[in-house]
């Protein structure tokens, strides 16, 4: 029984650590090898289900067996790094239009490509301006690579080749040695993966390259330097000085743990683009269905504690509105209640403010002559004032009606005019009705 991985079934751990793991070629037989980086060393992985099925590969026995699982906790994210080999990358101009399509970046480099067009699969990084880097890498491995991890169901922060781990986005060469294998980078934004007994040429073309760069003895041209990874014999060191000079940069090393810190993933080709880019676990691709829930059930409850305050309100409301009418009609039996009972009951209070004005004004005239005319036998009968005329009537009891035309007088000599409305003798003396505006 083959052991597997346990994919993790979340993703709330957003503190989880980079895992680097690696397809390689097994030699001698027409297979991969999966290994993770743990420890300080390259760690050989049970193959899991997933990936033998993807590539096709039959059962290895009790030797798979032994071995045991990628170590993926839950949170982790897996870079992979595939055989440098499977990815041809290089330089091109191509305008930023055409970087979306696949197909037209392919035909751009056609004459480059060892394989055809239709059966490769292109990715296109931009580097500066139009300048951008093309990796292309067969379009059935790539298949069975997202087959595989798709399967497993891990987080994976990219699929990239092996070189391009080497990527830092700034000038300069680096060379990568690992273990029989060699990887290269070149500022001007391409790389190779190849076997140690094939580096030299390379070598030796690069160096060539690096010379014609720094032919002007005045120093107008500076030569990148070369930075070498890993560990380096005293004979191969050698042949660099040869090549290279005093323009080499050692760290002897293992550079794994260094170049998976440093690395950004703004920096890194992933090759899961386009057709391969895998779907969005549940819990990532709507993460924001649990605050819109909240924020929905938030505003459907402010809703209806609105209508449930303003239905509140408005039953208040009529209520207070029937107590209003029911005071009113009390308080003014002989009127009618109007829809605004609060401007009609302010109008009431004007007039009565602007009748006791004049009321209290033909009261002081009045109380005026009284003064005047005490001695004459006069009597009040009886005072009635109209607020809303602004009418007083005074009924007035007098020796004789010379004496009432007299008070008559005495009360119109002010701002206040009097009219005599009527006269009736008397058994002792005259009743008259007088009318004050």
């Amino acid at each position: 029984m083959t052991k597997t991985s346990s994919p993790a079934k979340g993703r709330s751990n957003t503190a989880g650590e980079t895992r680097l793991l690696r397809l390689a070629e097994m030699p001698g037989e027409s297979s991969v090898g999966l290994s993770q980086w743990s420890d300080g060393s390259w760690r050989q992985c049970a193959l899991p289900e997933s990936l033998r099925t993807a590539f096709h590969l039959p059962e290895t026995g009790a030797q798979n067996d032994e071995l045991l699982p990628p170590s993926i906790a839950e949170g982790d994210k897996v870079l992979l790094l595939l055989p440098g080999h499977w990815v041809w990358s290089g330089t091109e101009q191509i305008p930023k239009a055409a970087r979306r399509q696949p197909q037209a970046v392919g035909y751009m480099v056609e004459e480059r490509l060892a394989g055809d067009v239709e059966d490769l699969h292109f990715l296109c990084q931009p580097r500066s301006g139009e300048l951008c880097t093309v990796y292309a890498v067969d379009r059935e491995r790539m298949a069975a690579v997202s087959a595989a991890l798709s399967g497993l169901g891990w987080s994976v922060l990219a699929v990239i080749p092996e070189y391009q781990l080497l990527d830092s986005g700034e000038e300069g060469d680096i060379l990568w040695l690992d273990g029989e294998h060699a990887h290269l980078w070149q500022g001007q934004g391409h790389g190779i993966s190849l076997r140690r007994q094939y580096l030299k040429p390379v070598l030796e073309s690069l160096a060539l390259s690096s010379n014609d760069g720094s032919s002007e003895p005045d120093g107008g041209v500076v030569s990148p330097t070369l930075k070498v990874l890993g560990k380096v014999d005293e004979l191969f060191e050698a042949e660099l000085r040869i090549l290279f000079g005093d323009r080499l940069e050692f760290h002897r090393e293992q550079p794994e743990a260094q170049l998976v810190a440093a690395a950004k993933a703004a920096q890194l080709a992933n090759l899961l683009c386009g057709e391969f880019k895998p779907a969005e676990p549940t819990s990532e691709r709507h993460w924001w269905a649990l605050p819109a829930k909240v924020a929905a059930a938030c505003f459907v409850l402010q809703l209806l504690l609105f209508v449930g305050a303003g239905t509140y309100s408005n039953w208040r409301a009529a209520a207070i509105e029937k107590e209003a009418q029911a005071l009113f009609s009390e308080l003014f039996p002989n009127d009618t209640p109007r829809a605004d009972i609060r401007r009609q009951v302010e109008g009431y209070l004007r007039q009565s403010s602007a009748g006791g004005g004049t009321f209290a004004n033909m009261l002081q005239h009045l109380s005026q002559v009284w003064a005047q005319s005490r001695s004459q036998g006069l009597r009040l009968q009886s005072l009635r004032f109209d607020g809303t005329r602004g009418d007083m009537v005074l009924q007035l009891q007098a020796k004789n009606l010379s004496d009432l035309d007299t008070v008559v007088g005495q009360l119109s000599a002010g701002p206040v005019r009097a009219e005599l409305l009527a006269a009736n003798e008397l058994e002792d003396g005259v009743s008259g009705r007088i009318r004050l505006r």
